[in-house]
């Protein structure tokens, strides 16, 4: 961790300690899955916490938190005078509209993408499986005049980033690497890279949780980042001002208006970037504060009821006498912080015999990471999955042994209490297992820079193995993982 931010205590910033503990809770309570937050004040850090197996270190998937990303990097173009929102995306892209374009294509600027408002009624496929995603977009009917009709629209944003790359040859990440990243101190942001080249903006960047906080305190100044104003200020007045009306939504936090890829929300003065399962960015302006978490959960309203009705009216304008009994318990409680662990122990007969067996897949099955997949994990893993075996030490307990057919790995499973975390290739993953039963031995694994995880149960017989798997979110979301169909082994002996 760097010490870009100042650490204080909650109480000298004014905010009790018991009401980020009963924050946490309240959001358990809730179903929230949290893996990591961070709470400033005033600029200063006065509360942290990660997940484990979750990690400072380790970028997690953001989702449509890139979306302020990206339009952040539009406000540096316009800055620069590399583009102007009122520009026709007819004009930009002469090679790619219809024939005879329609009044309101010819309408549609760049304004109006920021504002989710470009006269489409449907949105195309927003990861872009198209030959050419751009002609796509372009030849979808533009049913409404620009900017009078709110229509969530992720691929618009990635018409942004297209557009942008199109005007300075650069990737998003290449354009934002020296006038944001830089200069706040972001390292190791990427973005995942559509088909034709053009990086996700709407959907694709991973982030480390500090460089989150670093990213909305930016915003909360204004553009402004230890006293030099790199962004003029009123590209975010207007970014996070009301540009268009949403209110047909049923969801309080979702009707509040919306700005150029930020989201207001219906306390007074706040407003939020915001990322599908629980990817939050909030500024809440009057109180001079910032809340950053990662998370995995299906209502995103009830999490931030939580930040509402829990955190922001215990937000004081003046420091608080210090509580060292709650401060206490707080760092106890942020210092232990994890996932719910399984608890096992030894099978010793099961685990002699697996040792000296290989699993063999009846059917052609994709790479064992592939299959652990992960919300948020845009790649497919080149290869098939050609076996399985179990090995077991003192310190992890078992390990899945897995030969693919472009690799090897050993993956541990911690069998010991405690999440494991290993490295395959250049991801992170980690596992928690236990034993079921003598012929059963379930483990839930996860890449941990994605938002969910998948449940195995390893079921042995005396010829083989067969798994099934659930995955850790039963979401049906288009950007959820595929449910996986039950999976058949044979037994080979001589390990």
């Amino acid at each position: 961790m760097s010490d870009v931010f100042e650490r204080v205590t909650p109480e000298s910033v004014g905010i009790p300690s018991c009401a980020i503990i009963d924050m946490l809770e309240n959001l358990r309570r809730c179903g929230v899955e949290v893996h990591s937050f961070m709470l400033l004040r005033y600029g200063k850090l006065c509360a942290e916490g990660w997940y484990r197996p979750y990690a400072p270190d380790i970028p997690h998937i953001m989702f449509s938190f890139s979306k302020s990303l990206t339009s952040t990097a539009i406000g540096f173009a316009e800055q620069e005078g590399i583009l102007s929102l009122d520009e026709r995306l007819v004009d930009i892209f002469p090679d790619k509209i219809p024939e005879n374009p329609s009044e309101n294509l010819k309408k549609c600027n760049i304004s109006h993408l920021l504002m989710m408002a470009c006269g489409h009624e449907k949105e195309i496929d927003s990861l872009c499986n198209y030959d050419d995603w751009i002609t796509a977009f372009l030849h979808q009917p533009f049913v409404y005049e620009p900017g009078t009709h709110f229509l969530y629209n992720t691929a618009g944003t990635n018409m942004l980033s297209a557009i942008l790359q199109k005007k300075t040859g650069q990737t998003l990440t290449q354009f934002l690497e020296p006038r944001l990243f830089k200069p706040l101190g972001i390292t190791g942001a990427k973005c995942f890279a559509l088909d034709n080249g053009v990086e996700a903006g709407g959907f694709g960047f991973k982030l480390k949780t500090e460089d989150m906080a670093k990213f909305i305190e930016f915003v909360r100044c204004k553009g402004n980042w230890k006293g030099k104003q790199l962004l003029r200020a009123d590209w975010f007045e207007r970014a996070t001002a009301k540009q268009v009306s949403n209110d047909t939504n049923d969801q309080p936090d979702w009707k509040a208006g919306y700005g150029y890829q930020f989201w207001r929300c219906q306390p007074k003065g706040v407003f939020r970037a915001d990322g599908a399962f629980g990817q939050y960015g909030i500024v809440m302006a009057e109180q001079e504060a910032v809340l950053v978490m990662t998370s995995c959960e299906m209502n995103m309203q009830a999490a931030l009821n939580v930040f509402w009705d829990t955190l922001l009216p215990q937000m004081h304008d003046k420091p608080l006498p210090e509580d060292p009994a709650n401060l206490s318990k707080l760092r106890f409680i942020l210092e232990n912080l994890s996932l719910s662990e399984m608890l096992s122990e030894d099978v010793v007969v099961t685990q002699q015999k697996l040792s000296e067996l290989e699993f063999l897949p009846k059917e052609t099955l994709p790479c064992f990471t592939t299959l652990i997949g992960g919300a948020g994990r845009f790649v497919t893993d080149k290869g098939n999955l050609a076996s399985l075996s179990f090995s077991f030490d003192t310190e992890n307990g078992a390990v899945l042994n897995v030969r693919e057919t472009e690799r090897e790995y050993k993956l541990p499973l911690g069998t010991r209490g405690r999440f494991v975390t290993t490295t395959i290739g250049d991801e992170p993953f980690a596992a928690n297992a236990r034993w079921r039963a003598q012929d059963k031995l379930e483990a839930e694994i996860r890449n941990l820079q994605t938002c969910t995880g998948t449940r195995f149960l390893f079921c042995f017989t005396e010829n083989g193995m067969t798994i099934t798997a659930d995955r850790t979110l039963p979401s049906s979301d288009a950007l959820a993982d595929p449910v996986l169909p039950d999976m058949f082994f044979n037994a080979k002996s001589g390990n």
